[in-house]
């Protein structure tokens, strides 16, 4: 069967092996709240120096995989807000503690 490079790309973004090293990660009973937040800032930073690597490799000419780099685009915008909204449930649920009276 061939593929063509969309294809290719989309095979890769159901196959990140990021993401499936933090789910797995997440799904373990003995792992820890900070080994949880470790794994997800390390997930967004890798993400992110993807999508930084593949605009680098089209601006110098060794690439032409526009979608490609457009998908990593879309894959460090996703992780980056997820991560955001992980740092906000948090202050949400530090802020409700200081709430409580004692």
């Amino acid at each position: 069967m061939q593929l063509n490079p969309l294809q290719t790309n989309l095979m890769h973004l159901f196959n990140n092996e990021p993401v499936r090293t933090a789910v797995a990660r997440l799904s373990e009973q003995n792992s820890s709240f900070a080994d949880v937040l470790t794994e997800t800032f390390n997930t967004t930073n890798a993400t992110d120096a993807q999508d930084k690597s593949s605009a680098l490799q089209l601006l110098m000419g060794e690439s032409d995989d526009l979608s490609g780099i457009l998908l990593d685009a879309q894959k460090a915008e996703l992780a980056l807000q997820l991560t955001l909204q992980i740092r906000n449930k948090i202050v949400d649920a530090y802020t409700e503690v200081m709430r409580m009276s004692v």
